[in-house]
């Protein structure tokens, strides 16, 4: 059953990982490809586990990373300590072993077997295991560049504001970040997607116009191998300039730059700033254009508010004039031989307005009719859409929290039969 056998054995290694795969018809003058760090951690970090698409994937972060770094006048070979915050299995690292000989490179990830998978296989670099709250198991000021792809993009606002301080922290004075957002083009791809599937994504894009921050906890990550607070978020650019500049000075901001999806961010940290920026309690009012805030049974929007709010009736006649007196006189005699005009003008100006008024106080009573209509828990008896859903999300966590269980029991097990393997031989 040799043959039995070696199928039984190319099983494994596809699953687990094993020394590095050389590619067809390499030879012994070729470069073999990296690693491969196996299907179950490279499917925790990629859409899939074809072994080239990972591969490729990889070398074009490498690619972007450089590129951005290139709208400040950097590259990668001019920093001396480099920190991949959330690495994964090492996806990104993979293709740095050249830059190692010149820099330091470091990386860290709350998955411990990636990480435990990365310590064995690249020794390029430097990794520890991170909590998925800060800190950091690093000193102060540890790093001259650190860069990330996705960890952001999963992130709640709180969490998003505990770790931007706690990478405040570990970056050097004049130390740069890169980090990845999602952005238009991502939040366009998720609502055809959900109009595709039946569904209204209306309120992402007006949180994100209110709040400039979107978080939406059920997702295609709900019941899956990450911890139950990764899920995703989707920025708007006023808010990444006007939030995250409290922690860091915003260098650059360059859409669809990461795999050509998600936003690159290039930050810098302040070398006047000596203590952790504290902006968190700061509201998004501060550094949004205000919108005027709807009067009680007054406008809804905030276009009809500020047609609402422009005087129909034009400047006062007696309002100062540039050139005094002359200016004045000339104001009076040209509204009298405009007047009958600019009454007929006024009036239907006054009508275009009350015209507004009545359509967005017809839209307004429509939303509270349909939020009336999803607060509703049952109508005569009856689960609606609201509930049914919900209990269905629920119903996919938790089948998602038992089959991580019932995982992290087999990965145990199979970590126990290892010594016992190897002292067979291997086999």
């Amino acid at each position: 059953m040799p043959g039995e056998r070696r199928a039984g054995v190319a099983r494994i290694t596809r699953i687990l990982g094993a020394d590095p795969p050389q590619p067809p018809g390499a030879t012994g003058a070729e470069k073999p490809q990296p690693p491969w760090p196996g299907d179950e951690l490279v499917s925790r970090v990629a859409a899939g586990t074809d072994r080239e698409a990972f591969y490729e994937s990889g070398r074009q972060s490498v690619r972007d990373l450089q590129a951005t770094l290139g709208a400040i006048d950097r590259t990668l070979s001019d920093y001396g300590d480099i920190y991949d915050f959330g690495c994964g299995c090492g996806r990104i690292l993979l293709w740095l072993e050249d830059l190692a000989a010149t820099s330091r490179l470091h990386g860290s990830d709350v998955d411990a077997r990636a990480i435990r998978w990365a310590q064995e296989n690249l020794p390029w670099a430097s990794f520890t295991v991170n909590r998925p709250v800060p800190p950091l198991d690093y000193p102060d000021a540890s790093f001259d560049l650190v860069y990330n792809h996705s960890v952001f993009t999963h992130l709640d606002e709180e969490h998003q504001d505990r770790w931007l301080a706690e990478l405040w922290r570990v970056t050097r004075p004049g130390g740069h970040l890169l980090l990845s957002v999602h952005g238009e083009a991502p939040l366009a791809l998720f609502e055809n997607a959900s109009r595709g599937a039946g569904g209204d994504p209306s309120h992402l894009r007006e949180e994100l116009d209110r709040a400039g921050i979107a978080f939406v906890d059920r997702d295609a990550f709900t019941g899956g191998p990450h911890d139950g607070s990764y899920h995703s978020t989707y920025h708007a650019a006023w808010y990444v300039f006007g939030h995250w500049s409290r922690y860091f000075r915003v260098r650059a901001y360059v859409a669809s730059r990461s795999l050509g999806f998600q936003d690159f961010v290039v930050l810098e940290r302040r070398a006047e700033d000596q203590s952790v920026p504290r902006p968190a309690s700061v509201p998004a009012a501060s550094y949004r254009p205000a919108e005027p805030a709807p009067a009680d049974g007054g406008p809804t929007l905030p276009e009809v508010a500020r047609a609402v709010a422009r005087p129909l009736d034009g400047p006062a006649v007696d309002a100062p004039a540039r050139y005094g007196a002359a200016s004045l006189a000339a104001r009076r005699a040209a509204l009298r031989l405009l007047d009958n005009y600019a009454g007929y003008q006024r009036e239907v100006d006054r009508g275009l307005v009350e015209a507004v008024r009545a359509l967005d106080g017809a839209v307004a009573g429509l939303s509270r009719q349909l939020d009336e209509l999803r607060r509703s828990v049952r109508v005569d008896g009856v689960l609606t859409l609201q509930e049914s859903t919900g209990r269905l999300w629920d119903s996919v966590g938790r089948q998602g929290e038992r089959v991580n269980r019932l995982e992290a029991d087999l990965w145990e097990a199979i970590d126990a039969l290892r010594p016992e393997a190897a002292e067979r031989g291997g086999t």
